[in-house]
């Protein structure tokens, strides 16, 4: 093992603890990374398709959220067993969710935040990855694990995602079934935390970690506004998203306004007139 990595412990209740590396220097590229090269070995196709996915620049606040979007979706399309995922921030003292696959992530994450306990809190503030059964949760937090029950939740692994050298978040992995936890996924999963720890550090470097954190969460709600009213254009002119999203930057233009603006006065004007 390099000696400038530690060892991460993955917790589990009924197994003996799983190690795994992660570099604690200085931040190289996600694809130089060791699980990088192992994965391209065996699927060189897949990864230079991952990588050029991924290959954005995160220099701004939605463009850091655009990242970690393709990040959780690249999880569940290419992560075997994981059905839904998402991030945990902590960038300040009040954890919140970023980039969820679906609302049933956003609603089991405000379970974890409103109790203050569960996986994704124990991984973002250990610097420690975590994987769960929901027995397993269950047993450590009996009411959490109920939630995770009536929300059909099997199986359940949180990464640690850090920004010099520190933590700052969790990777959420979910399933309805059970978490593959081969070679292969396994460095799948760094190889994703690598990058989404990349871009929880671009959205902190320059300004305190509150208020990157405020920041974030301001460019969250924008995004989830403006996909609302990407959802009205959809079906006031019956078309697809890109379509939509492509009036609603031409509406930005002709109109001289932000894309954000817009989307609220869309947002505004259809809650006056829902009909």
């Amino acid at each position: 093992m390099p000696q400038n990595n530690w060892v991460a412990v993955i917790w589990r209740a009924d197994r003996e603890p799983i190690p795994m590396v992660i570099s604690r220097e200085p931040r190289s590229s996600p694809d130089r990374s060791d699980s990088f090269r192992r994965a391209h070995f065996l699927d060189p196709i897949g990864m230079d398709r991952l990588q050029n996915h991924l290959n954005i620049s995160a220099d701004t606040p939605d463009r850091v959220i655009e990242l970690m979007t393709r990040c959780t979706e690249a999880a569940v399309d290419l992560l075997s067993g994981v059905h839904h995922a998402g991030v945990t921030a902590t960038l300040d003292t009040t954890p919140f969710t970023v980039a969820p696959t679906d609302p049933l992530v956003e609603a089991f994450d405000r379970a974890q935040y409103s109790f203050d306990e569960g996986p994704c809190l124990t991984a973002s503030r250990s610097g420690n990855s975590v994987r769960m059964s929901v027995d397993d949760l269950e047993e450590r937090w009996p009411v959490l694990g109920m939630t995770a029950r009536a929300a059909q939740l099997t199986d359940f692994m949180a990464v640690p995602l850090f920004a010099e050298r520190s933590p700052v978040g969790s990777l959420n992995l979910y399933s309805q079934d059970s978490i593959d936890h081969s070679t292969r996924d396994r460095d799948l999963v760094n190889v994703l935390a690598d990058y989404l720890g990349q871009a929880l550090e671009v959205a902190s470097q320059d300004q305190r970690r509150d208020q990157a954190a405020a920041t974030l969460r301001h460019a969250v709600q924008a995004r989830v506004d403006i996909e609302r009213a990407v959802g009205v254009l959809m079906y006031r002119h019956d078309c697809d998203a890109a379509t939509a999203f492509r009036e609603l930057e031409a509406l930005s233009d002709l109109k001289s306004d932000n894309i954000l603006e817009v989307a609220r006065k869309i947002l505004g004007a259809t809650e006056d007139d829902p009909v």
